[in-house]
This record gives C-alpha cells, sequence and structure tokens, in this order.
C-alpha cells in the first residue's frame, strides 16, 4: 500500500502538470458536451448480429434510434469462448445510455478516438487499416519488423510508454492529457498482471479491453478481428477492405488444392531450435501455423501436439525419429536464429543444429524454407501467407525468396 501511495502522489504530480496542456481544449469540451444527450438502451432497435466469416471470439450487434445514429455492441470472448467483456459504442452528440445490460462498458465518441495498444497483433491490424494515426502510444514489449510502426515508433508519432508488466505510467499520464485516452487494448498477458490492471485504472483512467485474437483456430479469425478496431474508430470500410483481400486469396488457394488427393500432400515439419542444440520446438496440429500450413494443401510431417496450439518440446532422439522424413522443412526463423550469424543453410545447421541433419529428406531435396522475419507480425496478411507456403509446396518455378517464406541455401 505505501508503495501505491507513493506512485499515487508521482502521478497526481503528472495529471497537474498535464492539466496545463489542455485547460483550453477543456473549456471548448464543456460546450460541446452541453449538446450531447443521453438514450434510454431499450429504445434502441437491434439489426442483429454479424455473421462472422471465421472468428469465433467476438461478436458485433448494431443498434439504431430514431435519429438514424449508429449503435454498436461488441462481446469478447476468451478461449472457452466465455463472455470476458461488452462494450458499448455510442455515436458522436451521445453521452450516455441508461438502461444498458450488466456488466457492459460503454464507449463514448471520445473514447473512441485514441487508444493505447499493448499487443502486437492490435497494432498490426490496425496499421493494415490505416489507423496508426490514433495511437498515440504502445508498450515497448515487440521489436517490430513492420516498417510503418517502427518509423511511426522512431518519429514520435507513437510513443511507447514502458513494458506491458512495467508502464511508464506518468508518462502515460503525460500523454493522455493532450489525447485524452480512456481506452487501452491489450493482450492475454496482462492476466498476469491485475497489479498493473489496476494501477492502469485507478491513476490512468484507462478502461482495458483484451485481444483474444491468439486463441483463435483458424488463421483469417485472428485478422477477422481487424473488423473490432474498424468498428471503434468508424473505419469499417477501411478494415473490411483489409480481411475481404486476405479471404479472396485464401480462397483462390483453396481452390487450387480442391482436388489434390491427400495421399499426394506435402509433408511439413515446422521448427525451431535452441543454441544448446539438445531442445527443438515442433508446431503443434491445432497451432495456426500448423493450420496455414493444411490450408495451403500441406500435412504435419506426424501427429505432434493434436488438439493443442504452441509447440512440443523434443530430445534430438525423439526429433529426428519423429521428424526425418518430412517433405519440407519451414524453420521458424524468429525464434530459433537470434545470433546466427551466417544467415545461410550451413549457417542454420552449424549454429543450431549439426551435420546430423544432412540426413532429413528435406535437406537432401532441397527443400528446407525458413519464415521472414515479420512473418509473426502480420495478423494481416494470412492469406497472402497461405498463398506463399502453397507455392513453396507445389509450384514448379517457385523463386527461393517469397514474401513471408524464403528457402534456405
Amino acid at each position: 500500500m505505501k508503495a501505491k501511495r507513493s506512485l499515487a502522489m508521482l502521478l497526481g504530480m503528472a495529471i497537474l502538470a498535464g492539466c496545463l496542456l489542455f485547460a483550453a481544449a477543456c473549456s471548448q469540451e464543456g460546450k460541446d458536451e452541453g449538446a450531447t444527450q443521453s438514450v434510454q438502451y431499450s429504445a434502441l432497435t437491434s439489426e442483429g448480429k454479424e455473421q462472422n466469416t471465421y472468428a469465433e471470439l467476438f461478436s458485433i450487434e448494431h443498434f439504431t434510434d430514431g435519429q438514424d445514429r449508429s449503435y454498436s455492441r461488441i462481446e469478447i470472448y476468451d478461449k472457452n469462448k466465455q463472455l470476458n467483456s461488452a462494450w458499448f459504442l455510442l455515436p458522436e452528440g451521445v453521452s450516455s445510455v441508461t438502461g444498458l445490460p450488466e456488466k457492459t462498458n460503454l464507449m463514448t465518441w471520445s473514447d473512441r478516438q485514441n487508444i493505447l495498444v499493448s499487443s502486437a497483433s492490435t497494432m498490426s491490424l490496425i496499421n493494415a487499416m490505416g489507423a496508426l494515426n490514433r495511437v498515440p502510444m504502445t508498450t515497448s514489449d515487440t521489436t517490430w519488423r513492420i516498417e510503418e510502426i517502427k518509423d511511426a515508433i522512431e518519429s514520435g508519432q507513437v510513443q511507447e510508454v514502458g513494458k506491458y508488466n512495467a508502464p511508464d505510467y506518468e508518462m502515460i499520464l503525460t500523454i493522455n492529457a493532450e489525447k485524452k485516452v480512456t481506452f487501452a487494448v491489450f493482450s492475454t498477458m496482462i492476466d498476469y498482471e491485475p497489479e498493473v490492471e489496476e494501477m492502469l485504472g485507478e491513476q490512468c483512467g484507462l478502461r482495458i479491453m483484451r485481444d483474444q485474437s491468439s486463441s483463435e483456430g483458424h488463421p483469417l479469425a485472428r485478422t477477422e478481428w481487424i473488423k473490432i478496431y474498424g468498428e471503434i474508430f468508424g473505419m469499417r470500410e477501411e478494415s473490411d477492405a483489409v480481411f475481404n483481400g486476405q479471404v479472396d486469396i485464401l480462397n483462390e488457394t483453396l481452390e487450387k488444392i480442391s482436388d489434390l488427393p491427400d495421399s499426394e500432400r506435402k509433408s511439413v515439419l515446422v521448427f525451431y531450435a535452441t543454441s544448446s542444440k539438445e531442445t527443438y520446438y515442433v508446431r503443434n496440429a491445432a497451432d495456426y501455423v500448423t493450420e496455414l500450413v493444411n490450408l495451403a494443401g500441406g500435412k504435419q510431417v506426424s501427429e505432434i501436439g493434436a488438439g493443442k496450439s504452441g509447440n512440443t518440446k523434443m530430445d534430438l532422439e525423439t526429433f529426428v525419429s519423429t521428424c526425418a522424413q518430412a517433405d519440407y522443412v519451414l524453420y521458424n526463423w524468429t525464434s530459433g536464429a537470434s545470433g546466427v550469424e551466417n544467415e545461410t543453410l550451413q549457417g542454420l545447421i552449424d549454429a543450431r543444429l549439426g551435420d546430423w541433419f544432412k540426413d532429413f529428406k528435406a535437406y537432401k531435396d532441397r527443400n528446407v524454407w525458413r519464415t521472414s522475419n515479420d512473418f509473426y507480425q502480420k495478423m494481416d496478411k494470412m492469406g497472402e501467407m497461405v498463398m506463399d507456403i502453397y507455392n513453396m509446396l507445389y509450384s514448379d518455378d517457385v523463386s527461393d525468396t517469397l514474401d513471408y517464406v524464403n528457402r534456405l541455401v
């Protein structure tokens, strides 16, 4: 409690300093608020919930009032498909709603203008729809490979405010004073930091929505979460264009493999290794990267981690006996190549594997590939990733360098 009181005093000083930055704005805001009104929830007309294409962990329901103003209710579900939070979005000119369903968070028009983001998936989607200018701050937990986000941070357009588990509260308050940020999106890692969430709420006035997209089963379900941010920012045309474009590319690939017999599907090993050369991490059967392979017409080299996402740890003996006959290897470069100076196949063998890897079928057939540096950040490019993997597996004249997978030579 003493630590909290000390921090509260520090934050109070930041608030006092910040007040000078927007006193004039507050005066104008008072005039604007006089024109707003409250509406009754029961008087709104529901136009029904949207039918998601792939996503299972959110829903969007649309409402209108007698003046043709639009409202939205967003529900977020956890990995067990239980309701995690609900948000009711108000249009400009409406300040409140009475009679809302229990445990529904209100998000005013002002709340929707600028947000804090502490989720790499969310940042990539917001960038894809051209809305980085609505994110004045983010946490510094990610080494960004997406150029637009890197540039926005380097220029100061987006400011980093500490890590998700150790935010810079004073900096957040200073930015809040100018941008009036009251809403934040975090990944589910915030579940392990209850004191941080409490401080963000009590001292910084932030309400937190959890991005649950990492628990979605279908890869394009993760991309479909862009609809939520399009709804919040009033940019559904832009967000839907990104999602629909990836669906079209996926469908093009699915058409190509529609007549491919299971017996002719190429087997793929997706894995990475540590510098100890003792442990190997193989993507599980229900992981979204394995599903990208499946959608591209490939299949897992062996039944590994059935029903699970993430990775299965293997020792060398188990790894070789289980995985050596894969037709293709797709090496997770982001997770398993830190410090590998020679970015070639032999360089990877020397630093992470061993000469025993030369007995693998994929090595003998020149079918060892790696993920691009931005592979795990481009949640907006799932359809294109499937297309790249399809080309890797089945195109006769495939280039060694595609957008999201590259051959190791």
